[in-house]
């Protein structure tokens, strides 16, 4: 496999990688502001 070709797939996997963990914060974020103001 080319040079240029393995750079790519590293870029595609580390994007691929950040768009996981801000869906996960995202979705944990909301989780914690719903659940903070619910009445104890």
């Amino acid at each position: 496999m080319s040079d240029q070709a393995s750079k790519e797939r590293a870029a595609d996997g580390a994007a691929d990688a950040l768009a996981a963990v801000a869906i996960i914060a995202i979705v944990v974020t909301a989780m914690y502001v719903w659940l903070s103001g619910m009445p104890s």
